[in-house]
């Protein structure tokens, strides 16, 4: 990234771009596939380099390996289906001798979706009828009932009358 004095503009490299531009904290863009007219597949890895151990609560830098390939969607950019294609890494903890895999505050465990993109349907599912938005989106009617269910409860139990 550097700076153009004379334009004053911020120049950056096309991953630099895609970062910014999707904002999520710990990952970065290291490269994109488009695939057909209406989907990109922006492939992210972690960029801390530290993980915290579940059981101990002990930081660890020990990476042990990396998982499959999960395939997270989250929200269009430019009118295009977005998916994060990320691959957790499983650490070393080496105070107590367990691997866990990290966490990441950008997509709750075993979801399929980031939580901006849970957000952004059940904000929509508050004043859409459900078979719209599983059109829109192309998800099924269940994945966004159950977004929808998975939001409303949390909202709950945190007390939440707020928008």
């Amino acid at each position: 990234m550097c700076y153009d004095r004379e334009k004053r503009v911020l120049l950056m490299n096309n991953n630099d771009f895609l970062n910014k531009l999707l904002n999520l904290d710990q990952i970065q863009v290291t490269q994109t596939e488009f695939a057909g007219d209406d989907r990109v597949t922006l492939f992210v890895e972690s960029t801390h380099e530290i993980a915290i151990c579940p059981e101990c609560r002990q930081a660890s830098n020990s990476v042990h390996d990396l998982s499959a390939v999960q395939m997270i969607r989250d929200l269009s950019i430019a009118e295009r289906r977005c998916y994060l294609s990320y691959r957790a890494r499983r650490f070393d903890c080496q105070t107590c001798g367990k691997t866990f895999v990290e966490r990441v505050v950008w997509k709750r465990p075993g979801a399929s979706y980031t939580v901006r993109y849970e957000q952004y349907i059940y904000e929509r599912s508050r004043k859409e009828p459900v078979s719209q938005i599983a059109e829109d989106e192309g998800l099924s009617e269940e994945a966004v009932q159950a977004i929808f269910e998975h939001k409303a409860k949390k909202r709950l139990r945190h007390g939440g009358t707020r928008r």
